[in-house]
């Protein structure tokens, strides 16, 4: 029995045998030495161990023979190299066999392969090293709160050493209160088999913060059971404070260190959100959203310039600050600000209101020794039980509400407030203009967009035509609706950039397919002037184009490149540097025209609509378009006359110089398809 045994391991071990007797004849062979060498028993037994091996592995293992046979166990880890066993890392044992009397009868060589275990200790002698050397700090502990283990990164973190934290249990190395308070609810979900990623936060001595992100996994034994937590803390200090500091960016504003829009609106969210719950507001809820928009601000800028346009918005938001120390003061943008405030009723929103009001026309603003009034129209929006009746209000809703009450109150003559009521009418006729931005909105995702253009012409027959691109919102049933409405609503919502975009994109796109002398000119709303990143967009959009110099010219009115003058002067030159056209579209509507005209290198002048008007009979309005056309002869510029209605009037623009002409007679708008084709 004792002998079937051995044999049946002898033939079963992975471990390759050979038994050689003190001749060095091979008397036995098992099986995993057979099967690696792939030869038969007959292949061994009965030769000599030499010729077994082959000589030259038999030579290298001599010294190892010869000792076992003197009785001496020898063993050693070479790597394979033989055929059957190149690429093996082998532990290779020769053991003498001895008789029952001691003496030395011959010789066991023994081969284990353990070039899978050399494998597995240079991987976890690798990953020791990484551990060792991580910058992440690393720690095991058991469910008994107790440190089975710690790299040095981690002891650092408590000032200790990794012999000094393993065995002592979390609190004695991190303190009762901050493992109570900030490490035991994580540790308590991970024991319950959850990966838990937490910031933690611990003060420095120098009184500095450090910011980890931790991560806690379960550790589970050989049973699966689980036995503790494996903790990976990262020092993520700078990435916190960058986060920190770009939140805080991203909620502010950068001229008067208010809150933004985006900032505003998520207190307006926090607002309706406690307002909305009637047992936490069971009295009712009274908030009010002021929206604060300065009547004055553009004459300002137009005056003294735009660097006293900003030290007048730092002071109406240091002023609006000072009103209501509890209020939540924003910028939204331009010469708009908000309050959100608590208030016992609607005569506390007014009051709170009038004060805006009073307050910024009683200070008004000093520059250069020079004094200006200033004065400010206020919108009134309550988040009171009225404002729930129905239904919970949405942030836009009560940005629209006081932005009704706000333009209610300019309309009035500015320098007073207004109070939204949904039942009032002139606040009904806000609606509409709220439905005409909803149009935009739509027309912006279904694409219900059409160019249509309008001729330009030279008045002596001798200068280039043009057409004037302009933009149409189709209705659900593809009828061109008038844009004047449409347009208003996308710019006081902040939509012209977008409608901008699309008419760029499309006429690029469909450029190419134009007759080679077709002459294009696009307008730009103030909107996207004013906006870098759109400027940016555009020229990029051009150089992606490849537009040839001379395709294309760009309308500005007047007001927008005033208001945006460094950003508009920016885009002039990168549209005349690619050679394209620029228009300064409705000029003369400025109080200033003449004294900002040199700063803007122009190709035309579009004379704004207003100062034509009766231009046949009215001496005053030929006078003013004579004075433009001179100056604009002097520049070097020529001069555009739109709302040209009949033949008398073309004949006196003739007359006063004009170079080009535009309006019902000459051409009214037409589809781009009717003119250029799809």
């Amino acid at each position: 029995m004792l002998l079937h045994a051995y044999r049946s391991s002898f033939d079963t071990t992975s471990i390759r045998i050979l038994v050689c007797d003190r001749n060095l004849t091979v008397r036995d062979v098992n099986a995993a030495c057979l099967e690696t060498e792939g030869l038969a028993r007959a292949d061994f037994v009965g030769r000599h161990l030499a010729d077994v091996m082959g000589r030259k592995v038999y030579e290298r293992r001599l010294p190892h023979i010869e000792a076992a046979l003197a009785g001496e166990a020898r063993t050693s880890v070479e790597w394979g190299l033989r055929r059957a066993t190149r690429g093996q890392l082998l532990r290779i044992r020769h053991e003498p066999v001895r008789d029952e009397a001691g003496e030395v009868i011959g010789m066991l060589l023994t081969m284990e392969d353990r070039t899978d275990l050399h494998e597995l200790e240079q991987r976890v002698s690798m990953q020791d090293e990484v551990i060792s050397q991580t910058s992440d700090a690393l720690a095991v502990v058991d469910t008994e709160f107790r440190f089975l283990w710690a790299n040095p990164a981690y002891a650092m973190i408590w000032n200790r050493l990794p012999e000094e934290v393993v065995g002592l249990a979390v609190p004695d190395v991190i303190g009762m209160s901050g493992f109570e308070e900030r490490v035991l609810p994580h540790l308590t979900r991970c024991f319950a088999g959850e990966v838990v990623q937490y910031e933690l936060v611990s003060a420095r001595a120098d009184g500095e913060e450090t910011h980890f992100s931790v991560r806690l996994e379960p550790l589970k034994g050989e049973d699966d059971a689980l036995i503790g937590a494996i903790v990976n803390m990262r020092d993520v200090t700078e990435t916190a404070l960058l986060d920190r500091h770009m939140r805080r960016q991203a909620l502010l504003d950068t001229l008067t260190e208010l809150a933004n829009r985006h900032a505003l609106e998520g207190e307006i969210a926090q607002r309706i959100e406690i307002c909305a719950n009637q047992e936490a507001c069971a009295e009712g809820c009274r908030t009010a959203l002021l929206l604060v928009d300065l009547d004055d601000f553009k004459v300002v800028n137009d005056l003294a310039g735009h660097t006293a346009g900003d030290a007048l918005l730092r002071q109406v938001a240091s002023l609006l600050r000072s009103l209501d120390p509890n209020a939540f003061v924003a910028r939204l943008g331009g010469d708009e600000f908000a309050l959100v405030a608590e208030v016992v009723d609607e005569a506390g929103a007014v009051a709170l209101g009038e004060r805006v009001v009073h307050s910024i026309e009683a200070v008004g603003f000093s520059w250069n020794s020079e004094l200006f009034s200033i004065s400010a129209s206020v919108g009134v929006a309550l988040l009171d039980q009225k404002a729930f009746a129905a239904s919970t209000p949405s942030v836009q809703d009560v940005l629209n509400w006081a932005d009704r009450a706000c333009l209610v109150a300019k309309e009035k003559g500015g320098a007073r407030l207004s109070v939204f009521h949904a039942d009032d009418n002139e606040m009904r006729a806000r609606f509409e203009e709220i439905g005409n931005f909803q149009v935009v909105q739509n027309a912006l995702q279904h694409d219900r967009f059409e160019l249509f253009v309008m001729p330009v012409a030279p008045v002596d027959d001798t200068g280039r035509p043009w057409h004037e691109v302009l933009l149409r919102v189709l209705s659900e049933d593809g009828r061109p609706l008038p844009p004047a409405g449409f347009i208003a609503a996308a710019e006081r919502h902040g939509l012209m950039n977008r409608v901008d975009r699309w008419v760029v994109e499309t006429v690029l796109r469909r450029l190419p397919d134009l007759p080679a002398d077709a002459y294009l000119s696009i307008n730009l709303s103030g909107q996207s002037v004013g906006d870098p990143i759109f400027c940016t967009f555009l020229l990029a959009a051009l150089d992606a184009a490849g537009v040839a110099p001379g395709r294309l010219a760009f309308e500005i009115t007047e007001t927008s490149a005033v208001r945006s003058m460094e950003t508009a002067l920016e885009l002039i030159a990168g549209l005349k540097a690619r050679g394209l056209g620029v228009v300064l579209d409705d000029f003369g509507s400025g109080l200033s025209s003449f004294g900002y005209l040199r700063r803007f290198d122009v190709d035309m002048l579009k004379i704004d609509g207003n100062i034509i008007g009766n231009v046949r009979e009215d001496r005053v309005q030929q006078t003013i378009v004579a004075g433009i056309v001179a100056v604009a002869d002097v520049m070097d510029v020529r001069v555009v006359a739109e709302y040209v209605e009949d033949r008398e009037t073309l004949e006196v623009l003739r007359g006063l110089g004009v170079s080009l002409v535009q309006g019902f007679y000459i051409g009214k708008p037409v589809s781009w398809g009717d003119v250029f084709g799809k």
